[in-house]
């Protein structure tokens, strides 16, 4: 299969959203006010308090709440329904939309999701796993974790773009690995997202 990048686009941008949202799902309830500060700093929210964080990422009518984020991510899917398998399409619009108000049934549901992905074609979970790896390198610099076990685990996802022909993105995932600071992940996240603006 030949993926268009404007499909490809999007699948990426799905993997994005899912570990995002399985990542915060994972985190609550948020059980102390100093975490949950600590939590919305990292994500640039401006709560202080673990009730009403907890509660924050509950609410569909906030815009970075999980359902909200769901939202986006069935978005993408919409986009994908001539690629994906009719019943792959199905059973991720369903869970989706079916998507309860609780951060453990959530969590549950990127995992369905997930699997479901997972055995579409090889290009699918390609960019699925690029995108998931992108932003678990975005997680980590939030949240100042060890990236070198991250860059460890896209490099060879990486490698395998490099096969398609997505050779321009060496020079910065090199350097990158080389210093991996958030401003160089910054670079390469643009130049890597700016390789779907090119025609396939």
């Amino acid at each position: 299969m030949v993926l268009l990048r404007s499909n490809a686009e999007h699948i990426y941008w799905l993997g994005r959203y899912l570990f995002r949202i399985g990542h915060v799902a994972q985190q609550l309830p948020l059980t102390t006010d100093q975490q949950a500060a600590a939590f919305a700093q990292a994500l640039y929210l401006p709560i202080e308090d673990a009730e009403n964080l907890n509660q924050f990422m509950l609410d569909r009518k906030q815009p970075y709440s999980l359902l909200s984020q769901f939202e986006i991510a069935r978005n993408n899917i919409q986009e994908l329904r001539g690629l994906l398998s009719a019943q792959a399409y199905a059973e991720l619009n369903h869970l989706i939309k079916n998507a309860p108000s609780d951060a453990l049934t959530i969590g549950d549901i990127v995992k369905q999701c997930c699997a479901i992905l997972d055995d579409e074609q090889e290009e699918i979970c390609l960019f699925l796993q690029i995108g998931q790896n992108v932003e678990r390198l975005d997680t980590y610099f939030r949240f100042q974790h060890n990236i070198n076990n991250a860059l460890a685990v896209i490099e060879p996802v990486i490698e395998r773009l490099f096969h398609l022909g997505w050779d321009d993105l060496k020079p910065s995932w090199e350097i990158l690995k080389d210093q991996p600071y958030l401003n160089q992940f910054y670079a390469f996240t643009y130049k890597l997202e700016n390789q779907f603006e090119v025609s396939s």
